[in-house]
């Protein structure tokens, strides 16, 4: 079974694997904007027992993981660059992708797929 946190933070204070893979779908995010953000995600990504992906879409804003574009003005500080339907386009996309592929054990290779949405990190499980 999947999970993926949507420009979610791991909050949990006990940092524990996923066996499952998991997928991150994130905003560009720099250390002057929020310094623990990559760390603690990578950090819990790596723990994870199945490879876990982190899928940085380009353009992206924090609203751009909800329904919000479709109903806010096309302010790129609030909903990012891509456009009112292109932004819940893309982030329905590689959901699908990531859940048809590791739900349905479809063959597709995910890393190539996952990767024409935006900038990807793999993390393997250490074997």
């Amino acid at each position: 079974m999947g999970q993926g946190p949507l420009d979610g933070y791991p909050r949990d204070p006990n940092l524990r694997s996923f066996r499952q893979p998991a997928l991150a779908l994130t905003q560009a995010i720099s250390p002057e904007t929020d310094p623990g953000y990559v760390p603690r995600l990578t950090k819990v990504l790596k723990l994870s027992t199945a490879t876990s992906y982190r899928l940085t879409i380009p353009g992206a804003a924090h609203l751009t993981f909800m329904d919000a574009p479709l109903y806010l003005p096309p302010v790129p500080s609030i909903v990012g660059s891509l456009g009112r339907t292109e932004s819940p386009s893309i982030v329905a996309a590689a959901t699908l992708t990531f859940l048809d592929t590791t739900l349905r054990h479809r063959p597709d290779n995910l890393s190539a797929v996952l990767s024409g949405y935006g900038d990807l990190s793999v993390y393997h499980p250490d074997l």
